[in-house]
């Protein structure tokens, strides 16, 4: 009886950890150091992450360069900055607003 009392303790605490926090424009804008890591692996391997990650992250990107969240130590090159949009008309599926 003290076994399944402890067993079910231990289940009910290891449902109660800490879980990954969701992967959205917003989080990722915000947190360099997720972000700087998926960015990479998508440049290496997209079709690997997932092309809708790769989008979500390079929204991330992007914002976070027009948002000025970036730190004196980001962007020093220009390779390293996001691309520019061709037109602020459209949207990401060029669809007119």
């Amino acid at each position: 009886m003290t076994c399944a009392l402890v067993l079910s303790v231990v289940v009910v605490l290891t449902g109660c950890g800490r879980h990954a926090p969701a992967l959205t424009v917003d989080a990722l804008a915000h947190d360099p150091q997720r972000l700087r890591p998926l960015h990479h692996q998508c440049a290496v391997a997209r079709t690997q992450v997932g092309e809708a990650t790769c989008r979500i992250v390079d929204v991330a990107y992007a914002r976070r360069f027009f948002l000025s969240l970036g730190g004196p130590d980001e962007y020093q090159t220009l390779i390293s900055l996001p691309p520019i949009p061709a037109s602020f008309d459209e949207t990401d599926d060029g669809a007119k607003p």
